[in-house]
C-alpha cells in the first residue's frame, strides 16, 4: 500500500495516491494501488469520493481474499 498515515490531533488520516485526468466533461482516475479499478466523477471532489469507496470495498475484500496485487522487491547481482 502506498498510502501515508498523517497524524492529526484527534484522529489518524491516511493519504492515498491516485492518478487522474480530464476526459471530456468527466474526471477519470484510479488509486495507484488498484490501477484496474478506475472510476469517474463530474468534479474532482466527486471522483475522490468514488476513489474512497473503491478503497473501502478493496479493504473489505482484503479480509476475505488474498488475491489483491501487492508490490514486492527482489535483489539481483548487478
Amino acid at each position: 500500500m502506498q498510502g501515508f498515515v498523517l497524524e492529526d490531533t484527534e484522529e489518524k488520516i491516511m493519504e492515498l495516491l491516485y492518478t487522474y485526468w480530464k476526459d471530456g466533461s468527466f474526471f477519470v482516475g484510479f488509486l495507484n494501488d488498484y490501477p484496474d479499478d478506475s472510476t469517474q466523477g463530474i468534479s474532482l471532489a466527486e471522483l475522490e469520493e468514488s476513489l474512497i469507496e473503491i478503497y473501502e470495498v478493496k479493504q473489505e475484500e482484503k479480509k476475505h481474499l488474498e488475491t489483491i496485487r501487492k508490490i514486492g522487491r527482489i535483489k539481483i547481482p548487478a
